[in-house]
């Protein structure tokens, strides 16, 4: 099996022409194992002469480089372009040889992969507690209320005071009622000092009671707010 096709690029009137010197470069970079550079040079004489030889040595220089998926495109390139070409036996042996290559590398890749120990799983970080929340201030007194309460103590004393007038006067129409029923002087009239006595006194207590109730709201609202 040829190492490299040896080509002979049409140009017999042009001997230092761009695709022969990169052509000799290449089989020069070949010849010293310097594949990668014998794969650049095969590849500018490409671009200036479509010789189908050319994709061969570029299988070759890539095979050399165990680039086998380039090697394996560049062989079958080579077949499409010729494929009366008289090392097919060859060329065909090289893609399987290619094929089993990829095959091997993609089990080995896999081996090494299932031999590989996993990746230590750490443990989920615990949630810091969260901070407690603050008790939330205490609503500042209202206030409205505070005045409330003022007045309601301004109130409950003004009537326990009028409870106090309103008794006395009903103190006094029933000392007067008293006196004349004692003198035997009650006339007609007379009845109606009775109710008054009895009104007023009425009126005393409830207003005793309703200071008392307003005195003491009072001091619950101002010792509250």
């Amino acid at each position: 099996m040829p190492v490299l096709i040896a080509l002979l690029l049409a140009a017999p009137a042009d001997p230092g022409s761009a695709a022969r010197e990169h052509l000799k470069a290449g089989q020069t970079h070949y010849a010293l194992g310097e594949f990668q550079a014998a794969v650049d040079e095969f590849r500018e004489v490409y671009r200036l002469k479509q010789e189908p030889g050319l994709l061969f040595n570029m299988g070759q220089a890539y095979r050399q480089l165990h680039e086998w998926q380039q090697a394996l495109f560049n062989y079958r390139q080579y077949l499409n372009l010729k494929p009366d070409a008289p090392n097919r036996a060859e060329v065909e042996a090289l893609i399987e040889q290619m094929q089993k290559q990829i095959e091997s590398d993609q089990k080995a890749r896999a081996a090494r992969t299932a031999a590989a120990p996993p990746a230590a799983i750490l443990p989920a970080p615990r949630p810091e507690p969260a901070a407690a929340a603050p008790p939330p201030p205490q609503a500042r007194p209202a206030a409205a209320l505070r005045v409330a309460g003022f007045a309601a103590l301004g109130l409950g004393a003004l009537a326990e005071g009028g409870a106090l007038l309103l008794h006395a006067s009903a103190q006094s129409a029933a000392d007067d009622f008293n006196a004349r029923y004692a003198a035997g002087q009650l006339s007609a009239a007379d009845a109606a000092l009775a109710s008054t006595a009895r009104s007023r006194g009425g009126l005393a207590t409830a207003a005793v009671i309703g200071g008392a109730v307003l005195i003491a709201a009072g001091a619950a609202l101002c010792v509250t707010f």
